[in-house]
């Protein structure tokens, strides 16, 4: 089973909980206030008001709302929020908003419980179309052959593994490949993706990072770039943002079409077996 390269992420809980709690400082007289009229409810927590706070959070665009559900505790509200980037589990009652970790009596993280229950689907679709927009992909293959949508780092030996079991089939036109190059393994991860993705042909600087690959240290062939600008610097964000969006904990991180027609994903590196298999599917209508 590979090893897996997780991006950075804050630590659970605090990082985020303090970013949200800078957030507050905003709309702390509503984070304070009870709602006018309001009063302890037997209702459901489901049905209860969004806290005032959290609507303020909402209108200022600071935090998008995933989704809502009732929790262990009567009257207490969840709400799984998107901050910056990152998800959180917070919570409400009576117009109050709670940010912080919430334990059961038998010692139970709910917050990882919740937001692995509560978390909307990935919309594959979505990233995919917005993947497309930005103009920074690498494309080889025949626009009639299987697609995948490869997320690399090029520090990421699993990574180059995919590359040249990949190549084969590219070449045989049996398979298309669109790769999304991310850079956060190593400290030369951005600035090599930066080199890439600026030269005068990526195709050929891909080709030249995994050619010259250096197996035995993890590293990238080619040079990293000695500044990156704000627009790749974005790009390099919104390629990031698009794995975390999709549920990606490592590189590489395949986004594939099923039989069915909907889009899955496949995380590390699959068997040679699984992308022959793939190629194997024919043309695409």
């Amino acid at each position: 089973m590979p090893t897996l390269f997780l991006p950075p992420q804050p630590a659970r809980g605090a990082p985020l909980f303090q970013a949200l709690r800078r957030a507050l400082a905003g709309v702390a007289a509503l984070a304070l206030a009870l709602p006018a009229g309001a009063a302890v409810a037997a209702r459901p927590a489901s049905t209860l008001p969004v806290p005032p706070a959290l609507q303020a959070l909402v209108r200022s665009g600071k935090v998008k709302i995933l989704s809502r559900f009732p929790t262990a505790v009567t009257g207490l509200a969840g709400y799984l929020v998107r901050y910056d980037g990152d998800t959180e589990v917070v919570y409400g009652e009576r117009g109050y908003l709670f940010v912080g970790e919430l334990v059961s009596p038998k010692n139970t993280d709910l917050n990882s419980r919740y937001r692995t229950r509560y978390a909307p689907a990935p919309d594959y679709g979505a990233v995919i179309r917005r993947l497309n927009r930005g103009g920074h992909l690498i494309t080889e293959g025949p626009a009639t052959a299987p697609r995948i949508y490869a997320i690399i780092d090029p520090n990421c030996s699993f990574c180059y593994r995919f590359y040249h079991m990949a190549e084969p089939l590219i070449g045989a036109g049996r398979l298309q490949v669109r790769w999304v190059l991310v850079g956060f393994l190593e400290s030369t991860s951005r600035a090599r993706a930066a080199a890439i993705l600026t030269a005068v042909h990526p195709r050929l600087a891909l080709r030249l990072d995994e050619d010259r690959f250096d197996v035995a240290h993890e590293h990238g062939g080619i040079a990293p770039a000695r500044t990156i600008s704000p627009l790749i610097a974005a790009v390099l964000k919104a390629h990031l943002d698009a794995m975390s969006d999709i549920g990606g904990t490592g590189t590489p991180t395949l986004m594939f079409r099923k039989p069915d027609g909907h889009w899955s994903i496949e995380i590390g590196l699959p068997p040679e077996s699984w992308l022959a298999a793939y190629a194997r599917r024919g043309r695409r209508r």
